[in-house]
């Protein structure tokens, strides 16, 4: 590893790679991102170290490059990371990881193989909003929870992507692209449930795939948690939601950090990730015999925290802040949800 700091190859500078990787890498004085696979050009001013290569095997051959960070189709993901596992780089991959519960089985034994971290990119973790459900869990304050709702929803009369490759039939639509954040913040809240059913839809004639998905996760304590992603709700947006038997909170509005991202903000303020008081969630909660209803301060969202914390695993061996056995239980959700619109039924995980 280099003496200071760990440099960085960066695999596809689309959306993920431009705004949801590169300036949080940038920022971040322990990292220096070197490379990126991409026919696009690289903004020099922003990304003043960075040069572009024309191929994905020209920086597996790049001895000094540590950490790769793969941002590049679904397809490819799985290829990619195996790759640069054998080639002795650690490995930063954005979702979905693979296609399968066991394709994230055959990277994990890969990684140990080469001993090397590979770290699923789970940033929806560090969403303010989710860190306010942790925290409002962790306080008891809605005594034990029955209920769980997450919804991302947005209106699209026509399929409209920002590339290409999104509108190809297959290992693309909600299931695998939205869903994989809203079953991982279920599994980090509340473990690996017991069943799943679901129903997972085309309502548009003229697209390739499938446009609304709900997923019920069934849990051994009574907890339902409600996933849902429609492509058709002309009132869409971010809901978030808990009920238990001291009381419900709910919230509305999206994190604020992807917005900041796409207008070129970069991560380096104070007011980085802070919501305003308007769009704080709502509790009600008992007061003696009474609900009473209050606002909840939304906490700072900050994916700076998942890339310090990829830093502390490489450089001094910390605990990797999104584990592999998380994602296999991820990749088994959505295996059994297709199973699950293929019967009808409710399929034991």
């Amino acid at each position: 590893m280099s003496r200071n700091r760990v440099r960085v190859g960066l695999v596809g500078w689309g959306l993920a790679g431009r705004t949801l990787h590169a300036p949080f890498i940038q920022v971040l004085t322990g990292f220096e991102l070197v490379v990126a696979v991409t026919s696009r050009d690289i903004d020099p001013r922003l990304f003043p170290s960075a040069r572009r290569l024309p191929t994905f095997e020209v920086l597996l051959g790049d001895p000094s490059v540590e950490l790769v960070v793969i941002a590049s189709p679904n397809a490819y993901h799985f290829e990619q990371a195996l790759a640069s596992l054998r080639a002795g780089k650690h490995v930063v991959c954005d979702k979905p990881l693979a296609r399968s519960a066991g394709e994230v089985r055959a990277l994990k034994s890969a990684a140990k193989e080469a001993g090397r971290l590979l770290i699923p990119f789970q940033n929806r973790r560090y969403d303010g909003d989710f860190r306010t459900l942790q925290q409002l869990l962790g306080s008891g304050a809605l005594g034990r929870v029955h209920a769980f709702e997450s919804r991302w929803s947005k209106y699209q009369s026509a399929p409209r992507v920002r590339a290409a490759w999104k509108a190809e039939p297959g290992f693309n639509g909600p299931l695998w692209d939205l869903c994989p954040h809203l079953i991982d913040q279920a599994i980090a809240l509340f473990g690996v449930p017991q069943q799943v059913f679901a129903r997972i839809h085309q309502h548009r004639p003229q697209a390739a795939m499938h446009d609304f998905v709900r997923l019920s996760l069934l849990y051994e304590s009574g907890l339902e948690a409600t996933l849902e992603v429609d492509q058709l709700d002309g009132f869409g947006g971010r809901y978030l939601a808990l009920r238990g038997l001291l009381g419900s909170f709910e919230k509305r509005g999206f994190d604020p950090q992807e917005a900041a991202l796409s207008a070129g903000a970069f991560p380096d303020s104070d007011s980085w990730g802070r919501e305003p008081p308007e769009s704080w969630g709502t509790l009600r909660a008992l007061a003696g015999e009474e609900l009473k209803e209050s606002r909840v301060e939304t906490l700072v969202g900050d994916c700076r925290l998942f890339y310090q914390s990829v830093l502390a695993a490489i450089v001094d061996g910390q605990p990797p802040p999104i584990e592999l056995d998380d994602v296999v239980v991820q990749l088994q959700v959505i295996e059994a949800a297709l199973r699950s619109q293929h019967s009808g039924e409710i399929v034991q995980l």
